[in-house]
């Protein structure tokens, strides 16, 4: 037997599985995704794909809804369109979020009034949402507006009456009596067992108990067909981890994939804590050969 031929042959193999162990070690780096993704819990909410809270990944979310969801205590919030809101409910399944605005349903009283704008090419309201409209500091009773649709009547420190009109179509352009105008969405199925304006006798808080209600808002995308497919094999959903560019992922435990796991378990099979990868620990390796007397260090990443 030729030993030099023997002890090259012997350099390549173990030069190749070195190789081999480099490139594969950095796979089981994705099983740690798989947790970070995980379906985040907040005051009763959970929160998921194509949204995240502010301390997970970007790669959780989708980048067109970076809404900067923050946990405090048992509050989610979200800051959209310079807004800060209360987020009450979350329904990844029907596209679904119910929204209050923070400060305005606290306290209508504000220092300054910013109208209620959304990014109409991300999001959109439902039918279950009603126009209603603040008018703050007014002088006198807003002309051009019908007595038929008789508003709350409310007042804040330092200034005239206001208005709040609910449900009521406005004409326009919108008299202007008064200092701030505000339009506010709320929810058609929420403003039900309400005293009416005539009978209320603490309207300011009456008029906060329904802002405080919220609204509904569908966000456009449609994340939830190809989330709900990585879901049900066992995955986690998440967009644009490293080297997949600009496309949805799929976190599984075993790694990252561009639509399912493979072998697509059932949610029933896949445990809630995973079992660690089965991987060489980092670090160098040393071996050397004792016929041909060649010595490699490995290098374990």
């Amino acid at each position: 037997m030729d030993l030099t031929i023997s002890c090259s042959s012997l350099s390549l193999l173990f030069f190749l599985i070195s190789i081999q162990i480099h490139f594969l070690a950095p796979a089981a780096s994705a099983f740690p995704l798989f947790q970070e993704c995980a379906p985040s819990n907040c005051g009763g909410q959970e929160v998921s794909y194509p949204f995240r809270l502010d301390k997970q990944p970007t790669y959780c979310g989708h980048p067109d809804y970076e809404l900067e969801l923050h946990c405090d205590g048992d509050s989610l919030t979200l800051f959209m369109e310079s807004l800060k809101y209360r987020v009450i409910h979350m329904n990844t399944s029907t596209q679904i979020l119910v929204v209050a605005r923070l400060h305005l349903s606290e306290d209508i009283c504000l220092e300054t009034y910013n109208e209620t704008t959304l990014d109409l090419d991300l999001f959109d309201y439902t039918s279950n949402d009603l126009n209603s409209t603040l008018f703050f500091d007014c002088d006198s009773w807003p002309i051009h507006i019908p007595r038929t649709s008789p508003p709350y009547r409310f007042s804040c420190p330092e200034s005239q009456d206001g208005y709040f009109f609910l449900g009521v179509d406005l004409p326009k352009p919108l008299p202007d009596p008064c200092s701030s105008i505000v339009h506010v969405p709320i929810s058609k199925s929420e403003t039900l067992g309400f005293p009416p304006p005539w009978m209320d006798g603490n309207k300011s808080a009456t008029i906060s108990e329904i802002l405080n209600k919220g609204f509904e808002i569908t966000w456009i995308l449609n994340t939830s067909s190809q989330c709900e497919s990585c879901n049900k094999s066992g995955g986690r959903c998440g967009y644009g981890y490293g080297w997949t560019g600009e496309k949805f992922n799929c976190f599984c435990p075993d790694g990252v994939y561009l639509t399912t796991c493979l072998g697509s378990p059932t949610p029933a099979n896949v445990p809630s804590t995973p079992p660690a990868p089965r991987i060489i620990p980092p670090g160098m390796y040393a071996y050397s050969h004792p016929i041909c007397g060649f010595q490699m260090a490995i290098v374990v990443q």
